[in-house]
């Protein structure tokens, strides 16, 4: 066997291998044999068929087989040897390769076009990053605390219908003469009064009884076509052809009232702090809200960054071979159509990948199975196994013995476990880029923060607002139409 390289571009090499017949005849032998142990033949023993039968059957095949392997094993062991870093993966080169009479030759020449990565310097302390702190403004947190104390409340059965209760009924659609339609809507639903944007509607609700029947037009009551789809349980397209009249009888309500503002509340949301007073409860719901909103600063944190990296460092890559490797590993026409349309961003993709191998070796980044059950236990798992009120130390074990083995488990799903292990990496690079670049923190509330990363979506959610704010002030001033 013999294997031989020579550049022949930017970044790329032609490698030569060469296959002669004593590093295949040996393993051909043995697959032969091995066939011939499977083989059953009328007039013949099962694994007694003559060997020629044998060769002559599967000769050329197994051939070919053998071949095939100990050139893909010899091309790599040359790689592996010479540490060559290799860009994608060998392509074979159709062009100086020989077709092959695998029925009438013995020895074979095969030449594969290698991609190597560029060796270029990273010096991240030479590069600026804006990482960006967001903190609730004093609206979102009134109302993530609000939501708390709905979410500890305790439901209720009133007697009559309020602002803010659930009200389970039976709609029945109605012809133009107020009767039941014919194939009409005939459902049990759910009607949340809070959703009511047309409030000549709300007031036919508001202080109805159990068993009470009103009339109304849900296209009119409910503007939203998604609580309009769900209410009368129609597809939103079907939703919005729909403009009859229905009646709805009342069956039960209910209501959720909030829980209180004071320890018993305060122990139960943050069971593992001491925390006395309104304030300290504010100030722990304010650190959650900002823990949530973490996630996406440091997203748009990696992602800001690494453009810019992409961007201003500079190294060579050999842009034809990569393209040529993209357009043989894709999966369909589709694919490949993309591939030459969006050419530049897929380059940009794999300049991404390459400073990000060059990143992870600045910080020695790692992600082991290890860390990955850790992340299982110490931050996906627990809120499914909470620690119960005045746990003993035996049911502490009990309970974290328990949660071990399922993060251990969960191993097992590939799936999870590679989304697991790719949001752990970046997590990682995040580190890295943080400690080692020259990064200014800043302080911003969530609309600031949209308007700074996109100011796009920020104008879209402007508009949407004020939208929403005319439709309110038409709906309450608009005269009943019934």
């Amino acid at each position: 066997m013999k294997v031989s390289q020579e550049n022949n571009g930017v970044l790329t090499s032609l490698v030569k291998v060469e296959v002669e017949a004593n590093d295949y005849k040996q393993e051909v032998e043995h697959q032969l044999r091995e066939q011939r142990k499977k083989m059953t033949m009328p007039g013949f023993r099962p694994g007694q068929v003559p060997m020629s039968m044998v060769k002559k059957m599967y000769g050329v095949a197994v051939k070919a087989q053998a071949i095939e392997n100990v050139m893909s094993d010899n091309l790599y062991k040359f790689i592996e040897d010479n540490k060559i870093k290799v860009l994608g993966s060998p392509l074979a080169n159709d062009e100086k390769t020989p077709k092959a009479d695998f029925e009438k030759e013995d020895n074979f020449t095969f030449y594969f076009d290698v991609a190597q990565q560029p060796e270029f310097d990273l010096d991240l302390k030479k590069h600026e990053a804006t990482s960006y702190e967001i903190e609730p403004t004093d609206e979102m947190l009134d109302k993530f605390i609000a939501d708390t104390c709905m979410r500890f409340g305790k439901v209720e059965s009133p007697e009559t219908v309020g602002e803010k209760d659930m009200v389970y009924g039976h709609l029945v659609e109605l012809n133009e003469n107020g009767e039941a339609k014919e194939g009409g809507l005939d459902i049990n639903t759910t009607l949340y009064v809070e959703r009511i944007t047309l409030k000549t509607i709300k007031d036919k609700v508001l202080g109805k009884k159990k068993d009470d029947t009103f009339t109304f037009k849900p296209a009119k009551a409910l503007k939203d076509i998604n609580q309009l789809a769900t209410f009368i349980r129609k597809k939103q397209d079907e939703a919005g052809e729909f403009a009859s009249d229905c009646n709805f009888t009342i069956s039960s309500i209910q209501r959720m009232t909030p829980a209180e503002l004071n320890s018993d509340l305060y122990n139960k949301v943050y069971k593992d702090k001491d925390i006395k007073d309104e304030k300290a409860f504010r100030n722990a719901a304010k650190e959650d809200l900002m823990n949530a909103y973490r996630r996406e600063s440091e997203n748009y944190f990696l992602n800001k960054t690494s453009e810019e990296l992409v961007k201003n460092v500079k190294f060579d890559l050999p842009e034809e071979f990569l393209k040529r490797w993209l357009l043989a590993t894709s999966k369909s026409e589709e694919a490949q159509k993309d591939i030459e349309e969006k050419l530049d961003k897929y380059m940009d993709g794999i300049r991404w990948q390459i400073l990000e191998s060059k990143i992870a070796e600045i910080g020695d980044v790692k992600v082991g199975n290890e860390d990955i059950i850790n992340y299982y236990k110490t931050e996906l798992l627990p809120s499914y196994f909470p620690a119960m009120p005045d746990e003993t130390e035996e049911q502490k074990k009990e309970r974290e013995a328990h949660l071990d083995s399922v993060a251990k488990n969960m191993l097992n799903e590939q799936e999870q476990t590679k989304q697991v292990y790719n949001y752990l990496f970046d997590r990682k690079i995040t580190e890295v880029l943080r400690k080692e670049m020259k990064v200014t923190v800043k302080k911003v509330n969530m609309d600031e923060f949209i308007k700074e990363v996109s100011p796009e979506t920020a104008a879209v959610a402007e508009k949407k607002t004020a939208k929403k704010k005319t439709a309110k002030k038409e709906d309450s001033q608009e005269p009943s139409l019934f």
